[in-house]
């Protein structure tokens, strides 16, 4: 198992390379570990295989905030209301629900025609989505199994399923055990579902 740094110059290509192949990558972020793999049905296949989930979405992970309205719909009446809630919470550890554009990759849908997105306040990971349009990123655990804290934790199938593990440099200041904080934000008024990373009374003006 080749074990990379983020601040290795090397890095980044050769992360990019494994997953334009469609590989899968566990790499530690802003938030938990997580798996991470390219919006393709066969990086879907890979996750599903590893996490031995295959019923729900993925969280897609964007480089910047243009990139996310590819993916989601907005009503034209809202659109200067979400952009400003989503500037005040990206990048972060915020996942953000919208209706899913007419036409995104199917894996990245719920049954219901939404998609978490969210925007990662990570040096490593930015510099890594910029040679994406998005990825897909999910905790690394099997389906039904205690999200990891640590690299130690991680299940050995998982370990010996990816392409390489990318960890963070020991001052890097963004990581977290905490997974993001999850907000719906497909009705009138945007709904927190699950706290986490993010402290949402940084968005008291916006609920």
């Amino acid at each position: 198992m080749k074990r990379l740094s983020w601040s290795d110059p090397e890095t980044i290509t050769y992360i990019a390379t494994q997953l334009h192949s469609g590989k899968i990558v566990l790499a530690e972020g802003d938030t938990v570990l997580g798996l991470l793999s390219d919006v393709s049905v066969q990086g879907v296949a890979q996750l599903n295989s590893i996490k031995k989930r295959f019923e729900k979405p993925y969280l897609v992970l964007a480089g910047t905030v243009q990139k996310v309205f590819a993916f989601i719909e907005i009503e034209p009446s809202r659109f200067f209301q979400i952009e400003k809630f989503i500037n005040n919470c990206w990048p972060g550890p915020v996942t953000l629900i919208f209706k899913a554009k007419k036409g995104v990759f199917e894996p990245a849908q719920s049954p219901q025609g939404t998609i978490a997105i969210r925007v990662p306040q990570h040096a490593g990971l930015l510099q890594l989505l910029s040679h994406f349009q998005a990825l897909f990123s999910t905790s690394a655990n099997i389906s039904g199994q205690p999200v990891p804290h640590t690299l130690e934790d991680v299940d050995s199938s998982i370990i010996d399923a990816v392409a390489c593990v990318v960890m963070n440099d020991f001052q890097e200041q963004n990581s977290s055990m905490v997974p993001s904080t999850i907000i719906d934000c497909t009705g009138e008024k945007p709904v927190v579902v699950r706290q986490g990373a993010f402290d949402v009374h940084q968005l008291r003006e916006f609920m």
